[in-house]
């Protein structure tokens, strides 16, 4: 399976050996960029534009001793040369001949309103709109602190994340979630646990991606969150420290520290964070069992539980880059993330007939733990080659993840008139073993004349161990439960090759690309001894046509075609409780889901956006529920229905009412609609929705500043459930010391308690409705303190940045 990496590799290595002669006839030019004492600057941006046009033409950055090189045709150029805090430099035309062409040096001056030896932080706003993608800076948000990377992605504008971690994006289920731009290969459940453990203090942004391009994976039809980790490449020693204390309904407490040292060639970065998160919630689930020719046979259960969630995480980071020269670069990553997490409910369970008369009545007694130890490694080279600065990049990844679930469920019935006192016990164990293995290489190349090739391959191999062991209780001895112990193994490839083309002209771009992905699934129930073996060859095209009128305004139409995998969790056939009358069932059957996704989008101004999308999905998967009222019994699985369309429309608009205040407002309607056939009965759930969304930010004086957010999210459907609407407003205050060395933060989310989650259904002769009261009102203080060297050289674009610009799943 290796031989189509080393292939890959081979084949690019070669080619860009090659490159020199194909750039023969060519003068070699080049030219310096040195700052007002003489000294280089280092990742300068060097434009070039013919003398008689306006169009760009060729860019290349300096080397460290601010040098720059490319080949040019012999003619007349200007070149135009920026760097952030610098004015701008543009040349007179200068005339290029000859096989080499010395520019000579250029001087850039400083911005008028900056000092040459004073770090350049441009604020960024909390939320700004891409062209293709929405970017919200975690790290600018006074809110953010004490939250975890689940809670932050809630309050992203158009995400919805529910009481189980399932995450949509402008209504549409089927998100996938990368981090520092590499996919996550770990099922729903076990990513939402490990989101739940990333402190929010260790990420940078978060990036909305609604209609990626082929490079990126094609996994994910709701498209891509990209969770950006804070990273630093400051010369010298510095860090941060951090720390907070929150109360809600239980207290919650963190901290951690950043150190990075940067001399020379070297960079060296680790962190470290822990937390505790206390909460309790406050849970009720109603079904009513209709029976289908006596009504007075039929039902009500009605549940109640209290249930404490304490939940402890630690993360470390540890990561060396070196920098061969200016051309090269390599780097090594170890990640860890450690944690333990606890359900524990206390309540009951009633069952009456509707007309009256208790049937059964019974305390429960439920404890959920799970500990996961997820480990990852990677190493990574970036190389420029030629004048032009073409690049390839390679990456190899490696993830190590244990992951534990154990249950114990006591139902004590009590004596009524219909049942006589017993207790009902079980206990389980589920130790799950994920090991995820991605090697990748990535290559770019610039033609000239503003067009550019992109290619790559990437594959990935999953082996996924899920040992699932209950035990019932009787007469005083645990009996292994053979109907619903499995132990399944699932191994999963996937081998994928993408190219891309862009084409840039003064006001037309134009990006095609064509992604291909073999994919191989194997599912092995070991304890029944089945085995599913898949395998299909899937093509995905994408396609971006833009339009800029000026420097203010842009059109921009694109498309792509994505699929949607099943996790390794919906294929294994084994039931999770989540409490003794519902369990969850896997459903070893379920086919991919693929997508056709439209989006258009204008941008006036860079203040307003407004996107119009379509996305249409064959053989939707989608949470069905199974009802057996003899047994009161319901059953949580996922299955394949016909299909799945939402359409919609978001507007973004930015505006400052005065000098101090800004405000990001969002604002995004669209009609979701699920049709098919589940158990013989039909399946047409529509319904229009909305969500809603104000960010404001005070500039108050006196290095004080304030921010204010209100969200609302209306009433929507997902598969066969309705989901309630609600809303929140939260507020903090912030205040900078010891020259905004030291952030103090006070912050406030969900002031008046209204987020709430409360889905209901109507499946199969039984109504459903539960009701979660959230522990979502939090008050938070918090502290930051940033050490060590401000930076004397100035601030630069790093390599890995403009990797992050051009993301692709990676592991």
């Amino acid at each position: 399976m290796r031989h189509p990496i080393v292939r890959a590799v081979a084949y690019l290595l070669v080619t860009s050996s090659a490159l020199p002669s194909l750039l023969y006839g060519q003068s070699l030019t080049s030219g310096t960029v040195l700052d007002e004492q003489q000294e280089p600057i280092y990742m300068a941006t060097v434009e070039v534009l013919p003398s008689t046009e306006s169009t760009v033409m060729a860019t290349s950055a300096t080397g460290k001793n601010g040098r720059f090189e490319m080949e040019l045709k012999p003619g007349t150029y200007i070149f135009r040369i920026s760097f952030l805090g610098y004015r701008t430099l543009t040349s007179a035309a200068i005339a290029v001949a000859g096989t080499k062409t010395d520019l000579g040096i250029f001087r850039l001056q400083v911005e008028d309103q900056l000092l040459s030896e004073v770090v350049v932080n441009r604020q960024l706003r909390l939320v700004e709109q891409r062209s293709d993608r929405m970017e919200v800076n975690v790290e600018n948000s006074i809110l953010s602190d004490g939250m975890t990377a689940l809670e932050i992605l809630q309050r992203a504008p158009g995400v919805r994340v529910d009481d189980d971690g399932h995450i949509t994006m402008r209504g549409k289920a089927g998100v996938r979630v990368l981090v520092n731009g590499k996919l996550s290969y770990l099922s729903e459940k076990e990513l939402a646990l490990l989101l739940k453990g990333t402190q929010s203090s260790s990420i940078k942004s978060i990036e909305l991606i609604t209609n990626p391009s082929a490079k990126f994976d094609a996994a994910g039809n709701a498209g891509l969150i990209n969770i950006v980790m804070k990273t630093e490449k400051r010369t010298g020693i510095s860090g941060t420290a951090h720390s907070y204390a929150a109360t809600s309904r239980k207290p919650r407490y963190g901290g951690g520290l950043s150190v990075n040292a940067r001399h020379n060639q070297w960079n060296v970065v680790s962190s470290y964070d822990y937390g505790y998160r206390g909460e309790r919630e406050y849970r009720s689930f109603l079904r009513q069992f209709n029976h289908p020719t006596r009504p007075d046979s039929s039902k009500i259960s009605n549940q109640y539980s209290e249930t404490d969630e304490p939940l402890f995480t630690h993360n470390a980071k540890v990561g060396v880059d070196y920098d061969v020269d200016d051309r090269m670069t390599l780097g090594a990553l170890w990640t860890g993330s450690f944690g333990t997490y606890k359900n524990l409910s206390n309540g009951y369970n009633d069952i009456a007939f509707i007309g009256g008369g208790l049937v059964s009545n019974a305390l429960t007694d439920n404890k959920h733990i799970s500990k996961w130890n997820t480990q990852g490694g990677s190493l990574n080279l970036l190389r420029k080659i030629g004048a032009r600065n073409h690049e390839l990049s390679a990456a190899v990844d490696y993830t190590y993840a244990d992951y534990s679930a154990d249950q114990y469920l006591l139902s004590d019935f009590q004596q009524i008139a219909f049942q006589d006192p017993f207790a009902s016990t079980r206990r389980g164990q589920t130790p799950s073993v994920t090991d995820v293995f991605v090697g990748k290489v990535d290559y770019l190349h610039h033609l000239g004349d503003g067009q550019k090739v992109e290619t790559g391959w990437k594959s990935s191999w999953i082996d996924a161990d899920n040992n699932a062991l209950n035990d019932t209780l009787s007469n005083g001895q645990w009996v292994p439960d053979a109907g619903t112990s499995n132990h399944f193994r699932y191994e999963e490839q996937i081998h994928a090759g993408y190219v891309n083309y862009s084409l840039e002209r003064e006001h037309w771009n134009v990006m095609a690309g064509l992604r291909v992905e073999h994919t191989r699934t194997v599912g092995h129930q070991l304890t029944a001894g089945q085995r599913t073996e898949r395998r299909y060859t899937q093509l995905f095209p994408s396609l971006s046509l833009a339009y800029k009128p000026n420097t203010d305004r842009s059109v921009q139409l694109s498309y792509s075609r994505r699929i949607q995998r099943p996790d390794y969790d919906d294929l294994n056939p084994f039931r999770y409780y989540v409490d003794a009358f519902v369990f969850w069932e896997g459903n070893p059957y379920l086919q991919p889901e693929l997508a056709h996704a439209l989006e258009l989008n204008v941008v006036f101004g860079g203040a307003l956006s407004i996107s119009a999308y379509y996305t249409y999905v064959d053989h939707v998967m989608t949470s069905v529920l199974t009802q057996l009222p003899e047994q009161n019994v319901t059953i949580r699985s996922v299955h394949n229905i016909d299909g799945f369309r939402n359409l919609g429309m978001n507007v973004n608009y930015t505006v400052k009412p005065f000098g101090f205040w800004t405000s990001i407002n969002n604002a995004n309607g669209f009609n979701n609609r699920y049709s098919g056939e589940f158990n013989g009965e039909n399946i047409d759930n529509a319904q229009w929705s909305g969500t809603f969304s104000s960010i404001n930010t005070l500039s108050l004086g006196r290095s004080w500043s304030a921010e204010v957010i209100g969200e609302y999210h209306t009433a929507h459907v997902d598969g066969v459930l309705h989901l309630n609407a609600y809303g929140s407003i939260a507020t903090g205050l912030m205040k900078k010391l010891s020259q905004e060395r030291l952030s103090l933060k006070l912050a406030a989310t969900d002031i008046f308690r209204t987020v709430n989650y409360n889905p209901r259904s109507v499946a199969d002769g039984v109504f459903m409705q539960q009701r979660f009261n959230l522990d979502s009102r939090v008050l938070t203080l918090s502290a930051s303190f940033r050490f060590g060297q401000e930076i004397k050289t100035r601030e630069r674009r790093q390599s890995s940045e403009d990797e992050q610009q051009r993301i692709r799943g990676g592991g």
